[in-house]
């Protein structure tokens, strides 16, 4: 963690200990009455929005008439907007009318602050809207702003974290129960005759793109791993690494040439026909979560995080670099952990 971000997470605390200080703490108790209402304040990344999707699918199935309402503070909308199982999603940014109007004027029967550590603006959130009963995730900074906390392990996985929430209201649900799903956005004609293509291959896929730099490998360390890896390839790239996509599928006969992708979904569509994916730590990770597809992660070396968002319910190796740069993650590392992990899936 930098200098800086250290400051920064130091301010906000200090800032969390002044408001919980002004403000009355509330009385801690557990959640009784009905359950019509709840609004959930969704992290701010789209692998956080994966993650969510367990608790969401559960509270819908075991009460089918609970009007779920989503808050997000970052741009997450067009996710959890395509979701069935969601009634109303709000991103407070976005639209700051009709956040007042359909969040500040109402009052919910439950409120849920997903975040496991101090947040100014969750904390903000988790008293500016009215609900009988706030939940949170325990944390020594978290006192005093919710109802319930719920005790857990900060090492255990997120999906996990969320889905205790159900426990706390008395909903029973199995492992399987929280495994994340990616709402149906559709995919494009072009994608779709593509992904028929697909269905008889056995074909391992790499994901260039991290959203972060220190993630990401060079474009020269991925030729080196395509050549020596025996197996059909598709690559998977955001449009800012759209040209080394298409430099690497010209280089190699053994890459298929795919289509660029218009969303997680469509990414998700091609991750659920893979034998195996090869990819920096990124929401690709959670979405092979949510289809079963084992995964081999490159991951910066980190101080935190690791457990709590690693792959879920899948066959998978984390393979951590000595430095701050998954570009620092030997080939050989990943060629040896790929051939494993598709030993495994060939027994299977």
């Amino acid at each position: 963690m930098t200098r800086l971000r250290k400051l920064e997470r130091k301010w906000k605390r200090m800032w969390v200990r002044i408001i919980g200080f002004f403000l009355r703490a509330l009385e801690e108790k557990n959640f009784d009455g009905a359950l019509n209402s709840i609004v959930i304040l969704a992290q701010e990344r789209l692998g956080d929005s994966i993650l969510l999707t367990p608790l969401i699918r559960n509270l819908r199935r075991a009460l089918p008439e609970l009007e779920i309402h989503v808050v997000t503070v970052s741009d997450v909308y067009g996710f959890f907007k395509n979701d069935p199982n969601i009634d109303h999603v709000y991103a407070v940014k976005r639209n700051y009318p009709a956040y007042f109007k359909n969040i500040l004027s109402k009052k919910f029967d439950l409120l849920f602050n997903t975040k496991d550590h101090p947040s100014f603006t969750f904390l903000y959130q988790t008293r500016v809207i009215r609900a009988r009963h706030r939940v949170g995730i325990a944390h020594p900074y978290h006192k005093g702003f919710f109802n319930y906390l719920i005790n857990v392990d900060l090492n255990r996985h997120i999906v996990e974290k969320n889905c205790l929430l159900l426990d706390h209201l008395g909903i029973s649900y199995s492992a399987e129960d929280c495994r994340p799903y990616l709402p149906n956005s559709g995919v494009s004609a072009e994608m779709k005759d593509f992904l028929q293509k697909l269905d008889s291959q056995a074909i391992v896929g790499i994901n260039l793109s991290a959203g972060k730099k220190p993630s990401e490998w060079s474009i020269e360390k991925w030729a080196k791993l395509l050549s020596k890896l025996s197996a059909k390839v598709l690559i998977l790239a955001m449009p800012d690494r759209a040209q080394d996509k298409i430099r690497l599928e010209q280089s190699f006969p053994s890459v298929l040439k795919s289509p660029q992708t218009h969303s997680i979904y469509e990414a998700g569509q091609i991750i659920k026909r893979l034998q195996l994916l090869i990819t920096p730590d990124t929401s690709l990770i959670h979405a092979a979560s949510c289809y079963g597809t084992p995964v081999v992660g490159l991951y910066p070396k980190v101080e935190v995080g690791l457990q709590r968002f690693s792959p879920y319910g899948i066959p998978h190796r984390q393979l951590v670099s000595s430095t701050r740069k998954s570009e620092d993650v030997p080939v050989e590392r990943v060629l040896d952990a790929a051939m494993e992990m598709l030993a495994v899936t060939e027994r299977n």
